[in-house]
Parts: structure tokens; C-alpha cells; sequence
């Protein structure tokens, strides 16, 4: 099921979350791999001359493209709702809000060139109408989150994160690392925060048209940390290291 989520709006850098008429709307929503890599085909559809659709195939990318890539090369056309990359088949689906996006797109890479990370890419439109989400219960839930924030146009420290984070329940540790673009892990006190926080965050962005949220369970259920700083905060110790 695809699960509403709150956009969070900051005017300002530092300023505290608002929220817009009670909701958030929604910018791009994207998840990680690890579910199903399948869509549900159209059982009368001409795979060699589909119909519009909002899903765009994308072919010809590089097997390090990432869902960022895509956001960035696409996203003037329309508003994405969805993105599955199929990293070894080198293609993705793009799944546009409205197929007026899809359908712009489609037909501007007729006649001029589209550049996705660095590559210039194909495009027609999916037999599918609708990319397939993972079923509920398919993800293992965890009480650590991954948090990758894309576009970061402004820095993202532990007192942002647990900012946005703590609506949804207890924080316990956050750690923030830079190896591929910026990541944060968030480890909740319960399962039941986590799960409230990547239903209500993921997808959405902290500030108004950036740092956008893809969120994804993480491996470990405990984070270490060895110093409070604006890369790392344990909040149950306030001398950690020591």
C-alpha cells in the first residue's frame, strides 16, 4: 500500500518544522532495492508499441546509476512518485504523479538527447500503469533506520535529524557519515518508532524543495558512538567514550 507521508517544510535553516494545511504534499517518493524487482504486466498490451503511461522504461543507464540520478535528470518533467533501478539490467522505472510528466518526457528524448548520471539514456513507456510496491511485511523492520539524503543542499547534523526524527518516538543514537553522499543512521528506542518514522518521512523533504528522504532499514538494532558532536549523538549517554 502506498502509505501518505508529511513533507517537512523549513523556511529558514534552523527554523522548526511546518507543516502546510495540516499535510505535507508529497515530492518524490523512493526506496531502496531489496523487494521484488517485478512489475505487473498489462495482459493486452503491445510490448513494442505501448500506450501512455505515468511508468517510463528507462534504458541504456551505467551499473552505478542511483535513484538520485534519476531524480535529478527527470524531475523537471513531473513529479515522481516512484523508482525502482534495476542496477544489473542497467534500466529503471519511473513511476510520474500525473502522465502528463511521463508523457512530456517521453516525447522531448524523441528528438533531443537525455543525459542520466553522465549517460545518455532511452525512454518509452512501461506496459504497466503502476510500478508494483512491496507488500506489507515483505521488509524486515528493524529499530535503526537508514536515512540517504538526497540533494543536500544545506549541512544535516544529529540536532536536524533528531528534529525530524522524535515526533515518531524515542531517539536513542544518531550517526551521520559522508562515504557515499550524505547518510545518517537513526536508532529508535522500539521497532514501533522506527516504522512510524519511515511511514511518516520517507520521501519527504526537510527543507522546501531539497534534502529529500529515502529511508531503509538498517542491519544493526545498535549504533556506537564515541563522541557527542554534530556527526554523532548518543542521547541515553552524555559522555560517550569515556
Amino acid at each position: 500500500m502506498f502509505t501518505h507521508s508529511i513533507c517537512l517544510d523549513f523556511k529558514e535553516e534552523g527554523k522548526m518544522l511546518e507543516y502546510e494545511d495540516g499535510h505535507a504534499s508529497k515530492r518524490q517518493r523512493t526506496d531502496g532495492e531489496g523487494f521484488r524487482q517485478t512489475v505487473k504486466r498489462d495482459i493486452y498490451e503491445d510490448p513494442l508499441n505501448p500506450s501512455p503511461s505515468p511508468v517510463v522504461h528507462v534504458r541504456g543507464l551505467t551499473d552505478i546509476v542511483t535513484e538520485r540520478d534519476l531524480i535529478d535528470a527527470l524531475q523537471s518533467f513531473g513529479t515522481i512518485s516512484y523508482i525502482m533501478v534495476l542496477t544489473r539490467k542497467r534500466q529503471a522505472l519511473v513511476e510520474f504523479e500525473d502522465i502528463n510528466g511521463a508523457m512530456s518526457l517521453v516525447k522531448y528524448a524523441e528528438t533531443n538527447p537525455v543525459f542520466v548520471g553522465h549517460k545518455q539514456a532511452h525512454f518509452n513507456f512501461s506496459t504497466s500503469q503502476k510500478i508494483q510496491r512491496p507488500a506489507p511485511g515483505e521488509e524486515k523492520t528493524n529499530n535503526v533506520l537508514l536515512f540517504t539524503i538526497l540533494n543536500p543542499k544545506y549541512a544535516i547534523t544529529v540536532d536536524v535529524m533528531h528534529t525530524i526524527c522524535s515526533p515518531s518516538g524515542t531517539v536513542n543514537r544518531i550517526v551521520i557519515f559522508k562515504k557515499n553522499g550524505v547518510q545518517a543512521m537513526v536508532e529508535f528506542e522500539t521497532v514501533d518508532a522506527a516504522i512510524q518514522a519511515k511511514q511518516s518521512l520517507n520521501g519527504a523533504d526537510i527543507y522546501s524543495g531539497c534534502c529529500t528522504l529515502r529511508i531503509e532499514y538498517a542491519k544493526p538494532s545498535k549504533l556506537n558512538v564515541y563522541h557527542n558532536n554534530s556527526e554523532s549523538w548518543d542521547y541515553t549517554n552524555p559522555t560517550p567514550g569515556v
